[in-house]
């Protein structure tokens, strides 16, 4: 039994919370650190609600879309949309599930975004799961000491339009609902990937 478990039923006796239940909740809990976490892709990458496909670049951009990003580029301000798709994969013999998740997310080394996803999430015992974490931010935000070329660049590089690699980084908390209570996982579970 792995360390983190240990604890986790520990505080739940402490609790007067260890029913059978409580602790097939805290097993499948902590089997998300069991679990393998790898980058599917980035998708639905969406900049002032114009869909950036796979390879698209501003030259793919119509008249229209490019004044309204000169706009957005004169105003300080581009919001950008997508998925962060995560393949989980359960060596497990018993489901890994959380009810909800706490997230951060970092592009190129800058926090993107700290949030929750109160989404309940199983992956089944032996098997993979594509997990969905949705991403809202303001690109101008977050990396304001850069130009604005290289701001709106970072948002094409996410779609794939750029040899230039973008470092995405990930760290997730598991929660779990114990009578009424969203119990935490001890520890972020932390991933990176480059995206070229």
């Amino acid at each position: 039994m792995s360390k983190i478990k240990k604890t986790l039923i520990i505080l739940f006796v402490t609790m007067g919370l260890a029913s059978c239940d409580v602790l097939t909740q805290i097993a499948q809990m902590a089997n998300f650190a069991n679990c393998t976490f790898d980058f599917n892709s980035v998708n639905q990458i969406q900049m002032l609600g114009v869909n950036l496909s796979k390879g698209m670049s501003k030259n793919d951009l119509n008249a229209m879309q490019l004044l309204s990003l000169a706009n957005a580029i004169s105003n300080r301000q581009l919001p950008v949309t997508f998925n962060v798709n995560l393949n989980v994969k359960n060596p497990n013999s018993i489901a890994a599930s959380m009810s909800k998740m706490d997230y951060i997310l970092s592009l190129n080394g800058k926090q993107v975004v700290s949030t929750t996803m109160n989404n309940s999430v199983s992956v089944p015992a032996n098997s993979s799961s594509v997990v969905t974490i949705p991403i809202t931010t303001d690109l101008f935000q977050l990396f304001s000491g850069e130009s604005a070329d290289a701001i709106v660049n970072l948002a094409f590089k996410l779609a794939g339009a750029s040899s230039e690699p973008v470092n995405v980084g990930l760290k997730v908390k598991p929660y779990i609902s114990v009578n009424n209570q969203q119990l935490a996982y001890p520890d972020y579970i932390t991933m990176n990937k480059v995206l070229n």
